[in-house]
């Protein structure tokens, strides 16, 4: 199974995910490591802007200026943060702080498949 974020802030079922290349791609933008960007939650507009083409679908950064705009303003209390965490979310279930993070979020939105470290019995 990929390790892929449900996300459907934008209106639609759509999911987040980052492979390798990409992740080394977003690192190359903005000039940080994964784990820097991860570990400061450091995840506003400029890193939204550079990590959506990246781990949803290539598009031109005006088509998400526009989307992160329209959820923002389309109802109280959004904010950039909702986009940054799923953002965030995906870089751990690609493996950036490796397997034992990456399960814990994948358990977040798939706990039918993961379990969450807590739940695991000493035996397993």
């Amino acid at each position: 199974m990929d390790r892929k974020i449900p996300f459907d802030l934008f209106g639609e079922k759509q999911e987040l995910t980052f492979t390798n290349p990409g992740m080394a791609e977003l690192e190359r933008i903005t000039g940080k490591t994964v784990t820097q960007i991860i570990h400061t939650s450091n995840i506003g507009y400029d890193l939204c802007l550079a990590a959506l083409p990246i781990c949803l679908e290539r598009r031109p950064s005006q088509y998400y200026d526009k989307k992160i705009d329209d959820y923002i303003f389309g109802a109280e209390g959004r904010n950039i943060h909702d986009i940054g965490t799923k953002i965030g979310h995906a870089l751990m279930a690609a493996g950036a702080l490796g397997k034992a993070s990456s399960d814990a979020i994948m358990a977040i939105y798939y706990p039918e498949l993961y379990k969450k470290p807590e739940e695991e019995s000493p035996n397993e």
